[in-house]
């Protein structure tokens, strides 16, 4: 028998810039579309935005905190490149905000918003998908609410160790991705040396990254300093501090 769980078209799981806009955009066009997203974790980033993005994607200049016009690569040997940024600038935004203001505006463009954790997927006797979540609860005595719902189409918008992923494709939990951790510092009276609060700068460095890179990144009162490897015995917050 089939279940009277609520049928949703799309049921989109994770609430970042890639999910929200996605719900937004099928609400949009018209389709019954639930956005779930767990909520309470600002992601490692340095919150820098394209100028086609910007303008793609409706980004409203009052969210940009900064507008980075230039980039710097500094590259192992310490050689510096000042690169300008095509189109004037680069947005800068600050992440809780920001992927905020994308939750509230898919839920204006007509999808539903829940916060809740993924936690697997089933088919109904029909063949419909049905994800299951659940609601962590404040309370530490109490237990942890369970929801579910039926969906036609699930759209897995939850990271690099996506949980739909894993759930729904074969090999998915053995994928390679990049740790990345970073720190929101309050720019000083006194800014450092070198700094320039209308640029990026990239440091290619075996210090700082043996893989990937680090980030000194403008916020206007504030800058996103950061890294990220693939190399789980790579301290980042020792990186992290070396760049501070």
């Amino acid at each position: 028998m089939m279940s009277s769980l609520e049928t949703f078209d799309a049921v989109v799981v994770g609430g970042g810039p890639a999910g929200a806009t996605a719900a937004g955009d099928l609400a949009k066009m018209g389709h019954k579309v639930l956005l779930l997203d767990r909520a309470g974790r600002i992601k490692p980033c340095g919150g820098a935005i394209p100028p086609r993005l910007i303008k793609d994607f409706e980004i409203p200049d009052e969210l940009l905190v900064a507008k980075a016009r230039s980039a710097r690569m500094i590259s192992p040997k310490n050689n510096q490149v000042d690169i300008p940024i095509d189109g004037g600038f680069v947005g800068m935004v600050d992440r809780d905000k920001f992927d905020e203001w994308l939750r509230v505006r898919a839920a204006n463009d007509g999808a539903t918003r829940r916060t809740g954790i993924f936690e697997t997927i089933t088919r109904d006797t029909d063949g419909t998908a049905i994800l299951h979540y659940r609601i962590h609860s404040s309370n530490r005595l109490e237990e942890d609410q369970r929801g579910a719902v039926r969906a036609k189409a699930i759209i897995g918008a939850d990271g690099a160790k996506s949980g739909v992923g894993r759930s729904a494709i074969p090999g998915a939990k053995d994928v390679d991705y990049v740790f990345a951790y970073h720190e929101i510092v309050r720019v000083p009276d006194a800014p450092p040396q070198g700094y320039d609060g209308s640029r990026c700068d990239v440091f290619y460095q075996g210090t700082l990254s043996p893989d990937f890179y680090g980030w000194i990144f403008p916020h206007g009162n504030t800058m996103s300093i950061g890294t990220g490897s693939a190399d789980k015995g790579f301290s980042l917050r020792k990186a992290v501090a070396d760049l501070k």
